[in-house]
Parts: structure tokens; sequence; C-alpha cells
């Protein structure tokens, strides 16, 4: 993480010398959709779930020119086929709501960014029981908080393109074998792509 935050600091510094003809994206509201891959936090990496897919929808609204607010939805999924594991030899998905607060640069071509704030999680999982091979279907809501560091670039006034890394939790209480409830970490990471416009 600390590479990550030392590199965007310098993208940082660098694009605050550098003053494009016109403000790109400057009081305008953003719309991004970002396709990445998703790897799971080492609660589910223990259950035997591995790499996911992961899309998402954000909107952006800049302040001045250093600030923003926003929201964004995302879906993710994964699936495990250890059997031995509590809730493994599945599948899991969810649909996360964010609200994020910005820091970035509003009226540059190149514009990285850190976003930081709550999310609410709908999360769905089917797994097979060990004892007798029955699927248990599961579904409820988790917490947690999202952080994301990014780059967008323009490609004119109006549409960009960008790369974005997000780190977030999704604390879920799962009920179990024999009704025991058991609390599990469903977040993860997300490396992803991102094109979006401004209007």
């Amino acid at each position: 993480m600390k590479p990550i935050l030392i590199c965007l600091s310098l993208i940082f510094v660098f694009s605050a010398t550098v003053s494009a003809d016109e403000p790109n994206g400057a009081k305008r509201n953003y719309i991004s959709f970002a396709l990445g891959g998703y790897v799971p936090s080492g609660d589910l990496d223990d259950e035997g779930y591995k790499s996911g897919s992961d899309f998402a929808v954000s909107y952006m609204s800049p302040v001045k020119k250093y600030f923003g607010f926003g929201g964004g939805i995302h879906t993710y999924s994964t699936e495990s086929s250890r059997t031995s594991a509590d809730i493994g030899n599945g599948e899991f998905a969810a649909l996360g709501i964010e609200g994020l607060f910005y820091l970035q640069l509003n009226h540059r071509r190149i514009q990285p960014y850190f976003a930081l704030g709550p999310a609410i999680y709908f999360n769905g999982l089917e797994y097979e029981e060990d004892a007798d091979d029955d699927e248990i279907d599961e579904s409820g809501s988790g917490f947690g908080f999202v952080t994301k560091v990014g780059v967008r670039a323009f490609f004119n006034k109006r549409f960009f393109g960008g790369v974005v890394l997000k780190a977030f939790s999704n604390q879920w209480n799962v009920e179990i074998e024999d009704g025991k409830d058991k609390s599990y970490q469903f977040g993860g990471g997300v490396m992803a792509f991102e094109l979006g416009f401004t209007f």
C-alpha cells in the first residue's frame, strides 16, 4: 500500500504543475464504469474462494478544485470448490452501495484521486453442507468501508479513462452447520479499468 501512495503523491504533484487550456471535468458530474478482478479477503481465501470479477458504476460531483463527493454501486462474485470448509464448495455474490468522499485534482487533464467512505452490501451465498450434501442458501446484509485510489486521464473535455485500486470490507454473520452463526469478512481488493464521461 505504501508504494501505491508514494506513486499517487508523485502523480498528484506532477499533474498539479501542468495546466490544461480549459478545465477538464470542472464543475461537472462524473459518471464512470469500471470492470476488473476481485481478490477475496483472508476469510474467504481460507474457505477456498478464489479470484472473481467486479463491475462498478460510480458517480462523483466535484467541489471546488480538490474535493468531491459521490457514490457507487458495484457487484462482485467468486466460487469455491473446497468441500472441507464450513461455507466452501459454493458460490458467493454481492451487490454493494457506496457513499464516498473524494480528494482529487478536478481541473487537470490527469486527475489522481483518493476516495473513502462507508458501504452496505446485499449478500447471497449458496454452498453444500458436508454431512449430507444439502445445498444451503443464505442471504443477508453486510457493512463495511471502502478505500479507492486511482488516476483518470481525459481524452478530451468530456471523456476519460483510468485505473483504480480498491480495498473494502464486508462483514456478514452467516448461519453455518448446527444453527451456529459465524462472522466472515467477505471483502477484499479490486483492480479495475474505468471509462467515463462528464456532463
